[in-house]
């Protein structure tokens, strides 16, 4: 796109009726007097970009404007309707974070917020930071570490499962080892039982009896196994109930409508105290320009009876400088004072955010465990139901046995002879293995049941790994971001302090709360000042550096093509020259106003504005 020329057509648009121009690759300048729509030209050009609005010419319907460079063009129109103005059209930039990204650090006109908060002396710090958006960085960070903490318990809750499936494993082969040690052992007295006569009758009775023990057996089993599990429910449902109830002191313990209301009023009165500072400092701005002004008489510092007065520019009354310096003195205490409110406050609202968000996520976990309480109470009540259900079985199952061994004693009565206790032998060995078998059907779905939750443990254990590199990563983004940011800034700052030659300004950062930092030279000394206190060039210098910091920071030359520069008055030409210099290899086209009477570097495309006729 380097070798390519931006064209652009603007109707209707400021004080432009209709106008055509190219604009090469590189720096370029705007020149013309007051009045000349060289603001109204930018503006048009940023509306093209993706600026929000468009000053409509007097008198016309609507504006337009188009832009197009290469094979890529784009049209936009604002209509006048009886609801207000209408937009059509697709910008250059379509994205709304882009867009943002384009009106604060590429669209540097008089109006822009970086601007106007370094003149006032307003924070600049969430001007700065909105691109980065802490704020869902840090939730979607606070949301992560929550599924962390979850998964990290439901872990440690099932660590042992390892220990469980081996020690299962272990008891299943042993045995599967024993049933076929019992089957070989059946084997050989079903072949001795061949060469001896049986009951027949006997014999059903004793197979009876058989699966009728194995049955007990297995309900033995299973009713051991259904304690353990109420036991274990019963627990958990106690220790649910610990948690709720401290939940719920938590919530109760908290005011939430009374923290809000007093949040709000901490928010009201920090509002107060700022709309209060912007009137005192613009108050102590005027009366230090009025003591530093190099001018005499009507307009400035003169030689009266009662020594040195100052006229008031905007009423024309003098004042004696003493009376100027003491009003200076009294705003500045004023200014200090307010500042010291405005500190205090913002911490008090910073605690009350966080009690009202504890509560909001006790309420939460509040929801969480009575739902899991729900879960846990239904587990228990079926599995008492089924413990029931087995208790009654096993006392049915021995009733029948007693009524089987009443008639098996009826009929074994006469046959105490080795064939009865060779028959006895085989309905132990057949009780045995049945029971074994049901024993090791149960053992190998318990283990196929571990092996899953394993495999499932194992999962939570690599999301909790990812969640705690996301984490990191978040983490280290919001610390990279707001250093880079200030690093930027400073750098630059430091580069445009040697470039620009503002010999009074000895150097200006900002701190690690995103605080400007003035270091100056007062008498001979180096001391640390006030914005306020700069010359309108040197804070114009400021708040322009600021912008184009964050110009390189978050890399808006990706997101659009120009960097616009207005409203330069406070820079001569020289300095304008260098500022332009500086800043072209950011961008692929950088475009500068300058008035008629400044002498430009022929270096740089030169475009004239003349005005209207």
């Amino acid at each position: 796109m380097s070798d390519h020329t931006l064209q652009i057509e603007l109707e209707n648009i400021g004080g432009i009726e209709r106008k055509e121009i190219s604009i090469p690759a590189g720096a370029t300048f705007i020149q013309g007097p007051n009045a000349a729509n060289k603001s109204s030209f930018l503006k048009g050009l940023l509306f093209a970009l993706g600026g929000r609005s468009v000053p409509i010419r007097s008198g016309a319907d609507e504006a337009r404007v188009q832009l197009s460079v290469g094979d890529r063009q784009v049209e936009r129109v604002a209509k006048r309707t009886t609801a207000g103005i209408e937009t059509n059209g697709e910008a250059w930039v379509t994205d709304s974070d882009d867009a943002t990204l384009l009106k604060r650090f590429a669209g540097l006109l008089e109006t822009n917020s970086l601007r106007s908060a370094v003149t006032r002396n307003d924070d600049v710090e969430s001007l700065l930071k909105e691109p980065i958006n802490i704020e869902a960085l840090e939730a979607e960070r606070s949301t992560k570490i929550s599924r962390k903490r979850e998964l990290t318990d439901e872990i440690e809750s099932t660590s042992d499962i390892d220990t469980r499936l081996d020690n299962t494993e272990q008891e299943l082969t042993d045995k599967r080892d024993r049933l076929d040690e019992l089957e070989s052992t059946l084997e050989t007295l079903y072949a001795k039982q061949e060469t001896t006569d049986t009951d027949d009758t006997l014999q059903e009775l004793r197979e009876e009896r058989a699966d009728l023990r194995s049955d007990e057996a297995d309900c033995d089993s299973q009713i051991e196994q259904l304690e353990a599990a109420v036991d274990r429910l019963e627990q958990r449902t106690t220790g649910i109930g610990e948690n709720l109830e401290d939940a719920r002191e938590a919530v109760e313990e908290t005011d939430v409508e009374t923290l809000k209301a007093e949040r709000e009023n901490a928010r009201s009165e920090l509002d107060e105290v700022r709309e209060r500072l912007d009137v005192l400092q613009s108050a102590l701005t005027t009366n230090r320009e009025m003591l530093n002004s190099e001018f005499t008489g009507v307009l400035g510092r003169d030689s009266g009876l009662m020594g040195d007065e100052v006229t008031c520019w905007t009423c024309g009354r003098s004042s004696p400088v003493d009376d100027i310096e003491e009003t200076v003195t009294e705003l500045t205490e004023l200014v200090e004072a307010d500042k010291r409110r405005k500190r205090d406050r913002e911490p008090e609202i910073e605690e009350l955010t966080e009690q009202i968000e504890q509560v909001q996520r006790s309420e939460s976990e509040i929801q969480r465990l009575e739902t899991e309480k729900r879960d846990v109470e239904q587990k228990l009540e079926s599995r008492r139901d089924s413990l029931e259900e087995q208790r009654e079985r096993r006392q049915s199952i021995r009733e029948q046995l007693d009524e089987l061994d009443d008639e098996i004693a009826e009929q074994a009565a006469d046959q105490r002879s080795e064939r009865s206790e060779l028959t006895d032998e085989i309905e132990e060995t057949r009780v045995e293995i049945q029971t074994l078998r049901r024993e090791i059907e149960r053992l190998e779905e318990t283990c196929e049941s571990l092996r899953d939750k394993r495999i499932a443990l194992q999962q939570k254990r690599e999301v909790v790994d990812e969640l705690s590199e996301e984490i990191t990563a978040l983490t280290d983004r919001i610390e990279n971001l707001e250093n880079e940011l200030k690093t930027v800034f400073n750098d630059t700052m430091d580069d445009l302090l040697d470039v620009l030659e503002f010999d009074r300004i000895e150097r200006v950062w900002l701190d690690g709360k995103f605080e400007l930092v003035i270091a100056r030279e007062v008498d001979g000394q180096v001391r640390s000042d006030s914005i306020e206190h700069l010359a309108e060039s040197e804070r114009e210098m400021i708040g322009l550096v600021l912008a184009l910091a964050g110009f390189i920071t978050y890399d808006v030359d990706e997101v659009t093509p120009v960097l616009v520069l207005d409203s330069l008055g406070a820079f001569d030409a020289e300095r304008t020259r260098r500022l332009v210099d500086y800043f072209a290899d950011e961008t692929e086209y950088l475009l500068a106003t300058v008035h008629p009477e400044s002498t430009v570097d022929t270096a740089f495309e030169t475009i004239t504005f003349e005005p209207p006729v």
